[in-house]
C-alpha cells in the first residue's frame, strides 16, 4: 500500500489507501479473523483425533480401620499407606465413519469461515467507498452553497446602491440579508455533514488518534454522467457475480457441511470396535517381605520311630517379617492389559434416529439459505443496475432544468434590479435554481455510486 500523503499535520487519504488500511485495521475484520483461527484449530483437532489416546494415572493415601488392602488382597483392620501408578492407552479402529466425516466437514467449515470474513471485507469495502463518496458529496454543496452566499451578497451590494439611489425599497435590502442568513446556515450545516462524514471513514479506518480537524480525503475529479446505454445488463452481473462473491460460495460449501453432518449422525448406527491396553502397578505399605533367620527346634510330631525308639522332633527356619520398599513394590507389582472393546448399539432411545433427522434439517436449512443468499444479491444487483440506469437519467433531466433556470435566474436578478419584479418573484427563480443546482449534484454522485458497486460485483477494483 503506497504510503499517504501529508500536508502538515494532515493527513491526506485516497480512497484505495483507505480501503486497504481498513482491510488490515477494521476490528470487524480482525473479529471474522478469529472464527477462521478457531476453524483451523477444529480441523487439526478432527485429525488429532485419529491418533491412540495415552493417559497416565497416579494416587497415594492413608486408610485407617476396617478396608480391603488394594495389594494383598485382604480384609484388614489397620492404618497403612497404599498407592497405584498406571498408564493407559486406546486407539479407535472403527466408529461408522464419524471421524473420517468429521474431518471433512470440519475443512469445508474452515473454508466457510474464511468466505465469512471475506464477505466482512467486502462490506467493509463498500461502507468505506459510502462514506468516501458521502464525504465528497457534502463537499460539492459546501462549494455550492459558498458559490451561492458569494452570489448573493453580490446581489446585496447591488441592491443596496439601488436603495441609496432610491430606485428600490428598502425591504429589498433587508430580504437579502435574511437570504444572507440562510446561505450562512446552509454552509454551517454542510460543513457539519462534512465532519460526520468523515468520522464515520475515520471509524471504518480504526483510526484512534485521526478527528476530521487533522483528516482529509484526496478530491478527484468525478466525470459527468453521459448519456450512452451501460454497456452490460444486470443479469450479466449477477451470473459473474455468484461464481465468484463469497456470500455465494459459502453457502454451496455449508450445504457440503450439512450433508457431512447427515453421515456423522448415521455413523451412530453402526457398532464401533477399539484397541485398549495398560499398564499399572501398586503400593502397600502394609505389604512385608518373609525372612527366614536360625533354625529352631520344633514341637514333638506325635509318634515314635520303631527302629530308633525316640520321638521324632520337627526342626523348622524361624520366619522374620521385614519392610517392603516402595519402589521394590511398584516393579514388583508390574501388570499389563492389552484387549478389544466392541461397542454395539442396540437401542439409545431413538437418540441416532432423531439426529439423523436434525441433520436432515440442518441441511434443508442451508439450502434455503442458500436460496435467499442468491435472491438477495440478485435483487442487490438489480436495484443497483436500476438505480444508476434512474440516475443517469436523471443527471440529463437536472442538466437540462439546470440550463433552463440558470437563464431564469439571470432574467429574473436583471428585472429585480431594474425593479420590474418584487423580491418574492426573485425568490421563487433563485429557489428554483438552487433546487436543481442539488438535483444534479444528487444524481452526479448517485450514479457514479450504484455503477461503482455493479463493477465490484463484477470483480473490477473501486477507484475514482
Amino acid at each position: 500500500m503506497s504510503a499517504q500523503t501529508t500536508t502538515g499535520s494532515e493527513t491526506v487519504w485516497s480512497l484505495q489507501q483507505c480501503v486497504d488500511h481498513a482491510v488490515k485495521n477494521n476490528l470487524q475484520i480482525i473479529q471474522s479473523g478469529l472464527s477462521v483461527e478457531q476453524a483451523a484449530i477444529d480441523v487439526n483437532q478432527s485429525r488429532a483425533n485419529q491418533l491412540p489416546t495415552v493417559n497416565g494415572s497416579a494416587s497415594h493415601g492413608f486408610n485407617n480401620g476396617f478396608f480391603l488392602d488394594p495389594v494383598r488382597n485382604q480384609i484388614q483392620n489397620t492404618q497403612i499407606w497404599s498407592g497405584n501408578v498406571g498408564v493407559n492407552g486406546s486407539v479407535n479402529l472403527f466408529s461408522g465413519l464419524q471421524t473420517h466425516n468429521t474431518i471433512k466437514r470440519n475443512r469445508l467449515e474452515y473454508q466457510a469461515s474464511q468466505l465469512d470474513q471475506q464477505k466482512v471485507k467486502n462490506d467493509v469495502t463498500l461502507n468505506v467507498v459510502t462514506a468516501y463518496m458521502n464525504v465528497l458529496l457534502n463537499q460539492e454543496i459546501l462549494k455550492t452553497n459558498q458559490e451561492r452566499l458569494t452570489l448573493t451578497q453580490s446581489q446585496l451590494e447591488r441592491t443596496e446602491k439601488l436603495f441609496r439611489a432610491g430606485s428600490v425599497p428598502e425591504s429589498n435590502v433587508l430580504d437579502l440579508n435574511a437570504q444572507i442568513a440562510s446561505d450562512e446556515l446552509n454552509i454551517i450545516n454542510a460543513q457539519n455533514n462534512i465532519e460526520l462524514a468523515e468520522l464515520r471513514l475515520i471509524q471504518l479506518l480504526n483510526l484512534t488518534n485521526a478527528n476530521p480537524a487533522n483528516f482529509s480525503i484526496v478530491v478527484p475529479e468525478i466525470p459527468n454522467p453521459d448519456q450512452s446505454v451501460i454497456g452490460f445488463n444486470a443479469e450479466d452481473v449477477y451470473a459473474t457475480a455468484s461464481d465468484r462473491m463469497p456470500e455465494i460460495l459459502r453457502t454451496r460449501l455449508r450445504i457440503q457441511s450439512a450433508t457431512r453432518n447427515i453421515e456423522i449422525a448415521r455413523g451412530a448406527y453402526y457398532p464401533s470396535l477399539s484397541l485398549v491396553g495398560s499398564v499399572s502397578t501398586r503400593y502397600s505399605s502394609g505389604n512385608s517381605l518373609i525372612s527366614f533367620g536360625n533354625t529352631t527346634v520344633g514341637r514333638p510330631i506325635g509318634f515314635i520311630d520303631p527302629a530308633m525308639s525316640q520321638e521324632l522332633i520337627l526342626y523348622s527356619p524361624q520366619q522374620n517379617e521385614v519392610k517392603y520398599p516402595y519402589f521394590d513394590q511398584l516393579q514388583d507389582n508390574v501388570g499389563q492389559f492389552i484387549g478389544i472393546n466392541l461397542n454395539v448399539p442396540i437401542f439409545n432411545g431413538f437418540r441416532v434416529r432423531n439426529n439423523v433427522q436434525l441433520s436432515k434439517i440442518g441441511l434443508r436449512n442451508a439450502e434455503i439459505s442458500s436460496d435467499i443468499a442468491k435472491n438477495e444479491l440478485k435483487q442487490t444487483i438489480a436495484q443497483a443496475y436500476t438505480d444508476a440506469v434512474g440516475a443517469q437519467k436523471r443527471f440529463v433531466a437536472a442538466r437540462k432544468q439546470l440550463e433552463a433556470f440558470e437563464q431564469a435566474y439571470k432574467n429574473a436578478e436583471i428585472r429585480l434590479n431594474n425593479g420590474l419584479i418584487n423580491n418574492v418573484d426573485f425568490n421563487v427563480a433563485r429557489n428554483n435554481l438552487v433546487k436543481a443546482q442539488s438535483d444534479i449534484i444528487q444524481a452526479k454522485y448517485d450514479y457514479t455510486f450504484k455503477l461503482k458497486i455493479l463493477d465490484f460485483y463484477q470483480g473490477k477494483t473501486i477507484t475514482l
